[in-house]
């Protein structure tokens, strides 16, 4: 087995000691036991085979900070998590969140990249493609229900074809005109097209999470003051200063 390979059980530590530092910019053995309901000796056990692979500094005593290699694998468990509690909650139409919270939790450690992206890529699609989008997704909800009839069915696929054309002008990204992302307004929602950056700039930080041509950007927050825009994005929470936000080009949809 290789030196830096993590178990799950590894990862959940990782992702918990980046919450707390998050939260309180200090980790230590009793808040990760306390988050984590167990006893302080596995804490340390699990801490010291972290260290030991790389991924946190660890002294007995001291505080408990991540390292670079462990900060990057704790982003992308954490980016698994929310990708697929999204997917459960939002597409599967489950609307308990604690038990989207618990069956994310389980999952995140054993999906493979390939799978995620088609679960990224599909959320997007079902959130834009008129076809699709917040009637479809309650279709399915009342199909769980067992109250969703074939000649709704129908009624639905005959309006689809009557208004074929304006299917095909909303999904095409051509009809629709381009501009910068620094336009956006709270709650809206825009796909990449193209990002005009330094190779050390923004483009080169969006490359680097897999945020291509295409992805979709779903606008959290805009601070009124500054321009800055929070947007979430294949699963990471990022916030766009205004001078990047105009060089990145977007449709709105």
């Amino acid at each position: 087995m290789k030196k830096n390979v993590l178990t799950a059980s590894l990862e959940d530590y990782l992702e918990t000691i980046y919450h707390i530092i998050e939260d309180k910019q200090a980790a230590r053995v009793k808040e990760i036991a306390k988050r984590l309901e167990v006893n302080n000796s596995s804490v340390t056990g699990a801490l010291k085979s972290l260290a030991k692979k790389g991924y946190l500094n660890y002294a007995p005593y001291d505080v408990i900070t991540l390292t670079e290699a462990g900060e990057k694998t704790a982003l992308d468990v954490i980016r698994r998590h929310e990708i697929l509690k999204k997917f459960i909650l939002e597409i599967l139409c489950i609307d308990d969140v604690d038990q989207a919270d618990e069956a994310a939790c389980r999952m995140e450690h054993a999906v493979t990249p390939e799978v995620l992206e088609r679960i990224v890529r599909f959320v997007e699609f079902a959130e834009i493609c008129p076809r699709s989008g917040e009637e479809w997704v309650k279709g399915f909800r009342r199909f769980c229900e067992n109250d969703f009839s074939m000649e709704e069915c129908h009624q639905g696929a005959e309006k689809c074809i009557g208004n074929i054309k304006n299917y095909v002008e909303a999904c095409s990204m051509l009809t629709k005109e381009s501009t910068s992302l620094a336009t956006a307004q709270k709650g809206a929602k825009a796909r990449l097209i193209s990002v005009s950056s330094n190779k050390k700039g923004i483009g080169a930080k969006l490359s680097a999470l897999g945020v291509t041509p295409g992805s979709l950007f779903q606008v959290e927050d805009v601070n009124t003051e500054t321009g800055d825009i929070d947007v979430g994005v294949r699963g990471y929470h990022l916030t766009v200063r205004k001078s990047e936000a105009k060089k990145i080009t977007v449709v709105f949809y």
